[in-house]
């Protein structure tokens, strides 16, 4: 699988899949991070696109709008059919620049666990822009499936999230083998803002003891003491019912190569183990205590 770097932007597979992508420097801001971490991290959006259309999955912070609407330009024509899918509903970093993107290209749909969409995008101008809630809403609940450019026979899963604290979704694209995991395998930090973002050597340097600290340290401070066996085996059933080759999360770096995938979910496992109930106990911890 081809990856090109090149103005933030990564080709995934070949004029199907590509990370748009901004760089943050950590400085305690960012509730997916813990409040001490430092380094870098790409804030992944991804384009997954056909010559009949395309899916955008995450719109980014409004703080990049300029950004990430010239991303989309210099790849997307502006007649090209354009569906939204915002993997977490809630978040800013999914939902900010849906309505930027929807007066800028031709959107025909928004894909949401709620049936108007458009009354959670609206929220940038003190004037509500009525023309978003002509676009229909596709309601994501459970399993959907969708097609990527109309008679291109390339369909992607929609799914809920095996794990998670908001309503969240993952995406498998089979044609191109990614998982697209949202705030899930979002722990690949860069020490500098010029490093490679794509992890594909299986002997990197993050280690299960890492995760767990990164894990409890987030959005996933509730997992020590859970009763996690239901987690482990919807997890297990994701990894065992599609071929992975890619983690692509909604930030940090992206996982690349089988073996690396594999890693991956069997550290989750080992760590949601861990924690279990049966091994561990709950405990009430504040955000600014670091585990």
């Amino acid at each position: 699988m081809e990856m090109i770097l090149e103005n933030n932007i990564i080709e995934l597979s070949s004029n199907k899949a590509f990370s748009i992508q901004n760089i943050v420097k950590l400085d305690g801001r960012l509730s997916a991070y813990p409040p001490n971490q430092g380094g870098y991290v790409p804030l992944n959006c991804y384009l997954l696109k056909e010559e009949n259309g395309a899916f955008l999955l995450d719109t980014g912070y409004l703080y990049h709008q300029k950004n990430v609407l010239d991303q989309l330009k210099s790849l997307l024509g502006p007649d090209t059919p354009l569906s939204i899918i915002p993997l977490r509903i809630n978040e800013f970093m999914s939902v900010g620049n849906v309505k930027a993107i929807s007066q800028n290209f031709n959107v025909i749909g928004y894909y949401s666990p709620h049936p108007e969409g458009a009354d959670w995008f609206d929220f940038t101008d003190e004037e509500r822009d009525l023309s978003l809630k002509d676009i229909p809403t596709t309601i994501v609940r459970g399993m959907v499936n969708c097609e990527v450019g109309e008679g291109s026979g390339r369909h992607i899963d929609i799914m809920s999230a095996p794990i998670r604290l908001i309503n969240t979704s993952w995406i498998y694209d089979k044609s191109t083998k990614i998982l697209y995991s949202s705030d899930m395998f979002n722990y690949g930090i860069a020490e500098t803002n010029s490093e490679e973002w794509i992890i594909n050597s299986i002997d990197n340097e993050i280690s299960s003891s890492f995760i767990k600290s990164f894990l409890l340290n987030t959005r996933y401070w509730w997992l020590e003491g859970a009763k996690t066996r239901l987690l482990r085996e919807n997890i297990k059933k994701v990894f065992n019912s599609y071929d992975i080759e890619t983690i692509a999360p909604g930030y940090g770096k992206i996982f690349q190569g089988k073996d690396l995938v594999k890693k991956q979910f069997n550290f989750l496992d080992e760590i949601l183990l861990e924690l279990d109930k049966s091994n561990s106990i709950a405990q009430y911890v504040p955000r600014n205590h670091v585990r």
